[in-house]
């Protein structure tokens, strides 16, 4: 049986959660979490623990386990955007982008840190600070499909057509074959309904 890389993993659930293939998402979650457990890795334990509460929206608790994994780990990136990710979801928005620019802080080199701070930002209607936390997503991670999508989307809400029509092409070619969800729904977003 080969070995499984817990920090590939790790990446392998965050790109399944953001195609919405949840069931993939708790069968890899569980897959890592007995891996863990077997190395005994306490960090990734506590660390797949969280996303077991975060995949059934019990963010308390994944707080709790997050906490406890950052004290193993004090500067892993992903666990400070994970736990941005619980407060926002809460609604707790300023203290989810107080924990984005933590985790940038001791991680300035996760991508994904900066992806989930711009889509806060979008939503909070700061569209052009997102821009500057999509472009250094995509600095980082050339080609992310959801980072062109939510450049795209931020250009859109700026009225600035000729950019946003340019990342949600870019989208949509990043996303063919990776999710027909995503794929519909930026075609729907440039006109070329199917």
């Amino acid at each position: 049986m080969p070995q499984i890389d817990l920090e590939s993993e790790r990446k392998r659930l965050d790109r399944e959660i953001t195609f919405f293939h949840f069931k993939r998402a708790h069968m890899i979650r569980a897959r890592a979490l007995k891996t863990a457990q077997k190395k005994k890795d306490k960090f990734f334990i506590l660390y797949f623990t969280s996303q077991k509460y975060i995949l059934t929206g019990k963010f308390q608790t994944a707080l709790y386990f997050l906490d406890k994994a950052l004290r193993i780990h004090p500067h892993d990136g992903c666990s400070y955007n994970d736990k941005a990710l619980c407060w926002a979801e809460q609604g707790e928005y300023r203290r989810a982008l107080q924990y984005f620019d933590e985790g940038i802080r001791h991680d300035p080199d996760c991508a994904t840190l900066y992806h989930n701070k711009g889509w806060l930002l979008n939503l909070l209607g700061r569209h052009r600070a997102a821009i500057l936390c999509f472009k250094k997503t995509l600095e980082l991670e050339p080609g992310r499909p959801e980072s062109l999508y939510s450049l795209a989307d931020s250009y859109e809400q700026l009225g600035d057509e000729k950019f946003s029509q340019r990342y949600f092409r870019s989208a949509l070619h990043a996303v063919s074959g990776k999710c027909r969800y995503m794929v519909r729904h930026i075609r729907r977003r440039i006109g070329q309904e199917e």
